[in-house]
């Protein structure tokens, strides 16, 4: 497709809608952790998620008998390892949220751009240019100034290493997805959500935490999880997918401003200047595929 002003326009605007409607994820979870249990929550936003995203599969348009689309054995050890990080970084978020607020676990995702960069270029060889390195530096000199805060400098540190370690398995992931980016990714995306669902409910039934009281999270994950991942690749289209995913990059700092709105999050200058550094940093980093 012929790139013009308007298709980039249109592009950047999905990628945008993309990245502020998978903002709410974490809003989700944080909001419904005083009244179910994790792992339940995660079960239903991921099943509401492969609902969502599956019907949209069925009724799509690039439904056909091609086998562009179905996955390979070769694919298959690619798919687990996926799921598996989809999984543990899930896990690893929600525990976050239970210790700190939604908006410094937000501010946090930015270290996924870091681990991804880090793990494409240690695993795959891809290069890291000047601007890269210049966005984690800010990156890293954000997340030192976050936790300086003597009032509650543990809390802080133990919530900050979960997101990290989330950050570092879906760094694992973005890098995984990108050599099987070609499958359509409505179907792609429920068959991962399916399995990881399927994984949760087994965890919270063995762990006794099992709680289907509050089945809106479905249609709540199908809204953050499913329809960002929809409007995302509908971006990829106008944008390309370095352009799109860069973009999709702002969402962490959507994150932070819905959490300070919806759950009257108190800001601290640390926080503050913390943002400004990731702010800086996203910023910084877009620039780079210029």
């Amino acid at each position: 497709m012929k790139k013009t002003n308007k298709t980039i326009i249109l592009g950047i605007t999905l990628a945008l809608m993309s990245a502020f409607f998978y903002a709410f994820n974490f809003i989700y979870e944080k909001m419904f952790l005083t009244k179910v249990s994790g792992e339940s929550i995660l079960f239903l936003m991921y099943f509401g998620a492969f609902a969502g995203l599956y019907t949209i599969h069925l009724f799509s348009k690039n439904l056909n008998k091609s086998n562009k689309n179905k996955i390979t054995k070769k694919e298959v050890p690619k798919v687990l390892i996926m799921i598996l990080c989809e999984l543990f970084a899930s896990l690893l978020i929600i525990e976050a949220l239970k210790i700190v607020n939604a908006g410094l676990v937000s501010l946090l995702l930015v270290f996924e751009i870091v681990m991804t960069s880090i793990i494409a270029y240690l695993i795959f060889k891809e290069p890291i240019k000047n601007n890269d390195l210049i966005s984690i530096f800010l990156i890293i000199i954000g997340f030192i100034i976050l936790n300086f805060n003597p009032n509650s400098i543990k809390e802080i540190s133990v919530s900050s290493l979960l997101v990290i370690g989330a950050c570092l398995f879906w760094g694992v992931e973005n890098n995984i997805t990108g050599l099987i980016s070609s499958k359509e990714p409505s179907l792609f995306t429920s068959v991962k959500c399916l399995a990881v669902s399927i994984l949760y409910l087994i965890i919270s039934f063995f762990h006794g935490t099992l709680d289907l009281s509050y089945p809106i999270l479905m249609f709540y994950g199908f809204m953050s999880y499913g329809l960002g991942m929809i409007l995302y690749a509908l971006s990829t289209k106008y944008l390309g997918a370095n352009r799109a995913t860069l973009v999709f990059s702002f969402n962490p700092i959507f994150g932070v401003f819905l959490a300070l709105v919806i759950f009257k999050e108190q800001i601290t200058i640390t926080f503050l200047i913390s943002l400004i550094f990731m702010i800086s940093a996203i910023i910084c980093l877009n620039k780079s595929s210029t």
